[in-house]
């Protein structure tokens, strides 16, 4: 079965296959913003209290900020490994860059460097910085750890068994959950045992997955007959676009969080804002695994819109989650009792999250049609959407500050914005591509499902 053939059997769409799919990604990508909290009880007790916790969370952000060159890898191998050839020349385009992301990691860690990066762009100093610089460097194995399940995760994704690959991402959460409180009962507090309590869980993970995913790798054919042969060179090119991405994606926050701080009230805007984003972010991130739905279950033909009517569901359920905490009492229990903000705070939470169930919605769409353009190997579309989102993202946020806009919800606002364009500009991208005689794109006898996005 080549990349351009769709499915048969149980890997067919259905409704039902499709969700048993999607869910568990779902959850895998949500869950995960689960285990710094808990590595956060660890941190905050050390010797510098809550400032600690902070230093140690920028470290870490700049760290997951070099990680996301390697974002694009996983999409980059449900394309590319779909034979033994294809999955050991992935193999080592993910090696490659983790050799990448080790090396810039280190070079960043350096006085200088650090001085830089922590110093006068984040804005630490004394002992602060050094904190974020130590936990830095020192959380390279969980840099590593993360990158190494990837060729695990490729195959168990592309074989439609995602909920083993969410059952070893619940390992590590568990294991997590396990050994935050036992290092704060024994008095291991502080960020180097919070370094520990984040590394040695991950490493759970990555070796259940590739445990997992062992029989899967055994049973791959040595080389599909109408498989495409591409060069480790092309699908290390293929996933820059892809993670360049990602690397836009990550730096729009530090945009983001830097204008709102300046607004009237700019700290207490921003700190509404980011206990509101808290929320909606694990749900957006769920959203865009529609990309892995995209290529699991290839369109039959240009007509086909089925995973697009998925997609559109699921924003729609996940966005009616957020719906539950704009009732005012549900609303007020974790903003104001769980979250600790006053009265007035609480009620521009809720605020928020209104303008968040269209967000939701469009980063379903979004992570569809990033899926379909990498399906069609077309990753530079899903890359003018990532700058598209950048771009958008800074205007918008540069008017609203302008005139004047309430500070609580600027960035969901230009969250919205730049969602809605990036999924615009990737679909024309792909409508510009979808032409009758292209020779790469399956055609079926049906056309009794007409598209929107199909030239007539």
């Amino acid at each position: 079965m080549s990349a351009q053939t769709q499915p048969a059997g149980r890997f067919a769409f259905t409704p039902w296959n499709a969700t048993r799919f999607f869910v568990p990604l779902f959850l895998q990508a949500a869950s995960q913003s689960l285990t710094y909290p808990l590595v956060g009880i660890v941190v905050a007790h050390g010797l510098h209290g809550p400032a600690e916790f902070s230093a140690f969370s920028q470290g870490f952000m700049i760290m997951f900020l070099i990680g996301t060159l390697g974002f694009g890898l996983i999409t980059t191998g449900m394309v590319y490994a779909k034979d033994r050839l294809g999955y050991l020349r992935f193999q080592k385009v993910n090696t490659l860059v983790i050799l990448i992301v080790a090396a810039i990691q280190l070079l960043l860690a350096l006085p200088l460097p650090a001085q830089l990066v922590f110093g006068r762009l984040v804005g630490l100093e004394g002992v602060q910085l050094d904190i974020a610089r130590w936990s830095m460097l020192l959380g390279l194995p969980a840099q590593v750890g993360f990158l190494i399940r990837n060729g695990a995760q490729v195959l168990l994704y592309n074989e439609h068994v995602t909920a083993l690959a969410n059952t070893a991402t619940i390992l590590r959460i568990l294991l997590t959950a396990l050994l935050a409180p036992l290092f704060y009962v024994l008095g291991l507090v502080g960020w180097t045992w919070g370094v520990l309590c984040l590394t040695v869980p991950v490493f759970l993970e990555s070796f259940a997955m590739i445990a997992f995913a062992r029989p899967y790798a055994r049973r791959l054919p040595r080389l599909l007959r109408d498989g495409e042969r591409a060069s480790v060179a092309k699908i290390f090119l293929f996933n820059i676009p892809l993670s360049l991405g990602g690397f836009l994606l990550s730096l729009s926050v530090f945009m983001l969080n830097a204008i709102i701080n300046r607004v009237e009230d700019g700290p207490e805007m921003l700190a509404i804002h980011l206990i509101a984003i808290g929320l909606v972010n694990p749900l957006s991130f769920g959203a865009l695994r529609n990309q892995a739905v995209a290529i699991g279950f290839p369109q039959r033909d240009l007509h086909d819109q089925r995973t697009f009517l998925f997609a559109l569901a699921s924003g729609v359920a996940l966005a009616g989650l957020l719906l539950l905490l704009t009732i005012p009492a549900v609303g007020h229990w974790y903003f104001c009792s769980v979250q600790n903000l006053d009265e007035a705070h609480g009620a521009l939470a809720r605020q928020i999250l209104w303008w968040a169930v269209p967000f939701l919605v469009f980063q379903a769409l979004r992570g569809h049609a990033e899926g379909l353009a990498a399906y069609r190997h077309r990753p530079n579309a899903v890359l003018a959407g990532q700058a598209v989102f950048f771009g958008v993202l800074v205007v918008v946020l540069v008017a609203l500050f302008h005139f004047g806009f309430p500070g609580h919800l600027m960035g969901i606002v230009a969250l919205l914005c730049a969602s809605v364009s990036t999924f615009l500009t990737v679909r024309l991208g792909l409508a510009l591509a979808w032409i009758e005689d292209d020779p790469d794109f399956p055609r079926a006898d049906d056309a009794s499902h007409p598209s929107p996005w199909h030239h007539r």
